[in-house]
């Protein structure tokens, strides 16, 4: 058979395609794991096999930017074939994983060994931090495949796991010096902010001293920017001060965790600076109540509680895209934090549950599914350097696709996760809007909502400063 005449390997047919501008009705045509062509339903070709997605939207593969699948060092928490097979039920086929391992992806050994580590056990396809803590490894961990670079501008007030205190960056001589050192690689460079020395100063003297340690009082805290509050926002503005002395692209990690007033300094730095930040905003900043961080307790964050002031924060472009941070803690570590919150790491599911959440917000009104295209795939496509070969349906691209069914309703809940925790963050809370296929440049990871891949299905995608 002619190469012309050869059928195409799948066809997904009868959905409309959406891309930040909006849907289109065509079919969608692949070949090799690639976009072989986009056609109209007349004109498309034969395929070995079909998936007809009349009545659902098919986007183009979404990204979750900020899982911790905690392999190496922390695998009875998750790991990567646990981690990627949730995000695969959530409709995820790109994963960016972060560096609070152990040992830690910090230089050219750490990394090379967390990549031998994770490799073949991925089902998506996933990109790695390196970890910013030594300016003279950086160029090394660009040319070795890493993504980004993760710094922790941050340590815990009691020096708890997941900030392991060694990774903190809180000298601002040695945050200058890294923000040099990824300038010189063209990478990004992102950054959990804080000023944690006002943090801890400020939550001994009225939480921890006292002996207001129960969850609620750590909730308090959250709402009057003691815990991930004023520190970090503090934290972001020396950040944007020094990403402009050095040139650095920094994309600033936690927004909608941190108050609102931060926001305005995000802005600032990118349209009248016209500085080169970008922002990710947390879904759990938008979705997360009072109830419902009450009735999990330290299986969540509840933040700097003003989600208007975000969604505001994101239709006027401060944010780029949008995130459902996923950092899993077992259930037995962090229970004792309903009696003693700051003491024990908080565990928050995502990987999951955050597009089904995206999706409700669809149906409530508040984003349109081309919005879902541009914030959850094409703007991290573009600002990790991923772009055209993924975040969009053009020809020529991975064939990464996730098809939503907007009139499925599930209600979340512990049955169902496939995180090795076992539990979510998000027990109980009624969805509408539900991913049904999971494809990875071509090959169904899940179908019709069923798992169909295998570890191994996801690849490895080196970031730009690897085939300099």
């Amino acid at each position: 058979m002619s190469k012309a005449l050869e059928p195409m390997d799948l066809v997904i047919a009868n959905g409309d395609v959406y891309s930040p501008c909006g849907p289109q009705r065509v079919d969608v045509c692949i070949k090799d794991g690639k976009v072989a062509a986009l056609t109209a339903p007349a004109a498309t070709p034969p395929a070995r096999k079909v998936i007809d997605a009349a009545g659902k939207a098919v986007l183009p593969g979404l990204f979750h930017v900020h899982c911790h699948f905690r392999e190496p060092g922390h695998t009875y928490k998750e790991d990567f074939t646990t981690g990627s097979t949730a995000a695969a039920a959530g409709g995820i086929t790109f994963c960016l994983d972060m560096t609070n391992n152990d040992p830690h992806p910090t230089t050219l050994e750490t990394f090379q060994h967390k990549l031998d580590t994770v490799a073949g056990k991925s089902l998506i396809d996933f990109g790695l931090y390196g970890g910013g803590l030594y300016p003279r490894t950086v160029a090394e961990l660009a040319k070795a495949g890493a993504t980004a670079i993760k710094v922790f501008n941050t340590r815990h007030v009691k020096e708890v796991y997941p900030y392991i205190s060694e990774l903190g960056v809180v000298d601002h001589g040695l945050l200058h010096e890294i923000f040099e050192a990824v300038a010189d690689t063209g990478l990004v460079c992102s950054v959990h902010h804080d000023d944690s020395e006002w943090c801890k100063r400020m939550t001994f003297r009225d939480y921890i001293d006292p002996g207001r340690t129960r969850n609620a009082d750590y909730m308090e805290s959250y709402e009057k920017g003691y815990m991930y509050g004023h520190g970090m926002g503090a934290g972001v503005a020396a950040s944007l001060y020094y990403a402009r002395l050095t040139g650095v692209s920094l994309h600033v990690l936690h927004m909608g965790v941190m108050p609102s007033a931060t926001n305005e300094l995000i802005r600032h730095a990118k349209f009248d600076l016209e500085q080169d930040v970008t922002a990710e905003l947390e879904t759990a900043a938008l979705f997360m109540t009072r109830e419902q961080a009450a009735k999990v307790g330290p299986m969540a964050y509840l933040w700097a509680y003003e989600p208007e002031r975000h969604w505001e924060a994101l239709g006027r472009g401060v944010a780029d895209m949008l995130v459902g941070e996923h950092a899993p803690h077992t259930w037995d570590e962090v229970q004792p934090g309903w009696t003693d919150a700051y003491s024990v790491p908080l565990g928050i599911t995502g990987a999951q549950e955050f597009i089904p959440l995206v999706l409700t917000a669809v149906n409530q009104g508040r984003l349109t599914l081309a919005d879902v295209a541009k914030y959850c795939s094409e703007n991290p496509a573009r600002r990790f350097g991923l772009f055209p070969r993924k975040g969009t349906l053009a020809v020529g691209a991975d064939a990464d696709v996730t098809i939503v069914d907007m009139n499925r309703s599930a209600v979340l809940t512990a049955a169902d996760m496939k995180s090795r925790v076992g539990k979510t963050s998000w027990e109980g809370i009624e969805v509408t809007g539900m991913p049904v296929y999971t494809i990875v440049r071509g090959k169904e990871i899940m179908a019709d909502g069923r798992i169909v891949g295998r570890p191994g299905d996801g690849q490895f995608v080196p970031g730009g400063a690897a085939a300099r």
